[in-house]
């Protein structure tokens, strides 16, 4: 009986052992929490500095808006008919991405112009990106800062190469009126909507052509001109294109940028001016074909003419238009004259046999078969020529109908070139136009700030906790000081002895 006495005693002081290592981690982790919480200020100073960097940033920080074009390259016939390779989409990202597309579209939208308004630092974007109205400009009325939908758009800015990626300063003065100043090559310029404004400084020509002001007097804008290259080069390396899937021949075109208008603009021109290149090449490549059919035409019709002139002559020669029936009637002649020799020749050696030569029906005979003969040595020597002009006819007539139908198919071909520079039409097709972004692609205001919030309260977690550790370090303590306690081991007899350690912990 002793054995299953002990037995139970040894079970139920291990039940309990197992409820106070339980009780003693549930106790730590109390201690833990509340010992960090008591670094409240320190937490809060943390989170609130944290929040407000973040808040600050937020605010400052330009929103990135997204916006693509898709292009498709069709597989049809070339101009001319003959076959032809389908064109490589590789080859056509390269164009769409080459300097004779971007140069068209920086020249079209004046990219190479930058005015932008006069914005207080760190809210003032905010600010006015949320204002649809024209603003006061200036902070208490100095400043000049822009605060709302203010605008100045030019029609023309030019400065010399010296000036240029130069910050300009626009002021406007009145409603319809503005003053061009750099201060550090001393120009000052005023301009009027519509009239062009001109000024001859050291470093050449300044030229400036206001097309509308949407602002109050007061308000100031930051213009520049870049150089053409180093815009177009900006645009290269900006723009992503691509083949949306992999033989598919359907290209597409994405830009990033800051002004949701002014990026899909881009887009929309960059596909437009590519559509318009591939019709000048094309209409320019018809008119060249054009070009080598009028000419391959006009030959074929020259030389019609001429083998028509040809068959003329040789049927003039002989006075008749149908060789066959002038063949036929001297063939006939022929067998006459032929018969009438054989029979003048038999009766010639009938009377030989009975007369002398001398006699007179002889000499009467012969002199009728020489005459004979000569007519007969006539028609065949017409017949005979009468075969070579047949032969000669036969050539000509055959190379007037290779010519002919020449003549007909370079026509048809022609009338085809004809309809398709008329219709304009190009092996590409745009699919998608750039629409204008209304969600930027990077993080939204209620994000950053909320974001902020958490980094700062997680790092003043962080920052309570090694506080703790470093006093606890300080004060020499074999165990983790959490303000006035000790975390500890879950060691039993280290949890007994947690008040004495919790009173030395005190009078440290």
């Amino acid at each position: 009986m002793m054995p299953i006495k002990d037995n139970r005693v040894d079970g139920y002081l291990q039940q309990l052992r197992k409820k106070r290592r339980r009780d003693n981690r549930s106790s730590e982790l109390l201690f833990a929490v509340e010992n960090i919480l008591r670094n409240g200020w320190l937490i809060s100073g943390i989170a609130c500095f944290v929040a407000m960097c973040g808040i600050l940033y937020a605010l400052s920080v330009t929103p990135i808006y997204e916006s693509n074009i898709l292009i498709q390259i069709k597989r049809s016939a070339p101009l001319s008919g003959e076959l032809q390779a389908d064109l490589p989409a590789a080859t056509e990202v390269e164009i769409l991405r080459s300097r004779a597309i971007l140069t068209r579209v920086v020249n079209a939208l004046q990219l190479d112009i930058s005015i932008e308004p006069k914005l207080f630092p760190v809210i003032g974007g905010f600010v006015a990106a949320r204002n649809p109205d024209i603003s006061s400009p200036g902070l208490f009325g100095r400043g000049g800062y822009v605060w709302g939908a203010d605008r100045v758009r030019l029609a023309n800015f030019t400065v010399p190469p010296g000036l240029q990626r130069r910050i300009v300063t626009l002021t406007v003065t009145a409603r319809d009126e503005l003053t061009l100043s750099e201060n550090t090559s001393g120009i000052r310029l005023k301009a009027r909507v519509g009239s062009m404004a001109k000024l001859q400084t050291k470093y050449g020509p300044v030229t400036i052509l206001v097309a509308e002001i949407r602002a109050r007097p007061g308000a100031q804008f930051m213009v520049s001109q870049r150089p053409e290259y180093q815009v177009v080069e900006q645009l290269q390396r900006s723009l992503a294109i691509s083949e949306k899937v992999k033989q598919s021949n359907v290209i597409t075109v994405s830009l990033q940028g800051s002004k949701p208008e002014l990026v899909s603009g881009i887009l929309n021109e960059i596909g437009a001016q590519y559509i318009s290149q591939q019709v000048s090449l094309r209409t320019a490549e018809a008119k060249s074909q054009l070009l080598f059919y009028d000419q391959q035409v006009t030959e074929s019709v020259k030389r019609l003419r001429e083998l028509d002139v040809k068959i003329n002559q040789i049927l003039r020669r002989f006075g008749t238009s149908d060789l066959s029936e002038e063949e036929r009637i001297l063939a006939q002649q022929s067998v006459a004259l032929k018969a009438k020799l054989d029979e003048k020749e038999q009766r010639k050696t009938e009377l030989a046999g009975r007369f002398a030569d001398g006699h007179p029906e002889i000499i009467t005979l012969t002199t009728i078969i020489q005459n004979v003969r000569r007519d007969f040595d006539e028609v065949e020597s017409k017949r005979r020529m009468i075969a070579s002009a047949q032969h000669e006819i036969l050539s000509a007539n055959r190379d007037k109908q290779i010519n002919s139908e020449m003549n007909i198919a370079l026509v048809n071909a022609r009338h085809k070139l004809d309809a398709l520079l008329l219709s304009n039409s190009v092996n590409i097709r745009w699919v998608d136009r750039a629409e204008t972004p209304t969600q930027p692609t990077t993080l939204g205001l209620n994000v950053m700030i909320a974001m902020s919030c958490l980094i700062g309260i997680v790092l003043g977690i962080i920052a309570s906790m090694l506080k703790n550790f470093i006093v606890a370090h300080a004060n020499g303590s074999r165990g983790f000081l959490v303000g006035r306690h000790f975390v500890i081991s879950d060691d039993i007899s280290d949890w007994k002895n947690s008040d004495k350690l919790r009173k030395k912990a005190s009078q440290a």
